[in-house]
C-alpha cells in the first residue's frame, strides 16, 4: 500500500525523523481601521509575505516564528474632496504557536502575537491614485494578537488568521498638519469631516495565505 506523504516529517517513510522546516508564506485579505472618530470607514485589501521557520518543540506542538511585510489599512467614502483611503505598510515579526488536531498535521490550530513596525502611512484624497499625505502621525510599534487554522496538503499548506490590534495606534493628530503632497494646495487640517480629533486606532484584519 502507498504512504501517505506527512508534511509535518517531510518524507514518506512513517518512522522518518521529524525536521524542523524553512519555508515563505504569501496571502492577502481584508482590513480596517476601527476607530470612533474615522468617518465612513469601509473594508480594505491587504497584502502580507513572511519567511518562517517552523520548528518543532514536541509532539503535536512547533513553534513558527516569521519575518515578513503587510500592507494594512482601509477605505471610506468620504466623496472627491476628502479622505478616501489610508494605508500602512509594515514589517512584522510573528510569534506563533502550531497545535496539531490531528496525526497526519493536515489540520492545525494557530495562535501567537505579532509586533509590526509601521514604516509608512499614506491618505488618499478622493479618486487620487497618488497619496496626498505621507507618514501620517501614528505611532511607530504596533501589537496585534493573531489566532487561526492551518490546512496542509502534499505540496502548499493553506492558512486562515484574524488579527487583532491590541494597541491604540494614534498619534497627535490634533497638532499635525502638513501641505499636500500632490500639490493641489490642500492642508491637513482642512481636510472635512475632521481628523484632528482622531484619538483611538486600532488594526483588524482576516487573511488568507499560502505557504510553502
Amino acid at each position: 500500500m502507498a504512504q501517505k506523504y506527512n508534511q509535518e516529517l517531510d518524507d514518506y517513510a512513517p518512522d522518518a525523523k521529524r525536521k524542523d522546516k524553512f519555508g515563505i508564506r504569501v496571502g492577502m485579505g481584508i482590513t480596517r481601521l476601527n476607530s470612533p472618530q474615522l468617518v465612513n470607514t469601509k473594508l480594505s485589501r491587504g497584502y502580507e509575505g513572511a519567511f518562517y521557520y517552523r520548528v518543532n518543540l514536541f509532539n503535536g506542538f512547533h513553534l513558527n516564528p516569521e519575518l515578513g511585510a503587510s500592507i494594512k489599512g482601509a477605505n471610506f467614502t468620504n466623496g472627491d474632496v476628502s479622505y478616501t483611503q489610508i494605508s500602512l505598510f509594515n514589517f512584522d515579526l510573528t510569534l506563533l504557536g502550531i497545535i496539531q488536531l490531528d496525526r497526519d498535521f493536515n489540520h492545525n490550530l494557530v495562535i501567537g502575537g505579532q509586533a509590526s513596525r509601521i514604516m509608512r502611512s499614506s491618505m488618499f484624497i478622493g479618486p487620487e491614485q497618488s497619496p496626498s499625505f505621507l507618514q501620517l502621525p501614528f505611532k511607530k510599534w504596533d501589537y496585534s494578537a493573531v489566532v487561526g487554522y492551518q490546512f496542509n496538503t502534499q505540496y502548499v499548506g493553506f492558512q486562515l488568521a484574524l488579527k487583532y490590534g491590541l494597541r491604540n495606534i494614534a498619534g497627535d493628530f490634533y497638532n499635525y498638519n502638513k501641505a499636500s503632497s500632490n500639490n493641489n494646495g490642500q492642508q491637513f487640517i482642512d481636510i472635512k469631516p475632521s481628523l484632528r480629533n482622531v484619538k483611538e486606532i486600532k488594526n483588524f484584519s482576516v487573511e488568507l495565505s499560502m505557504y510553502f
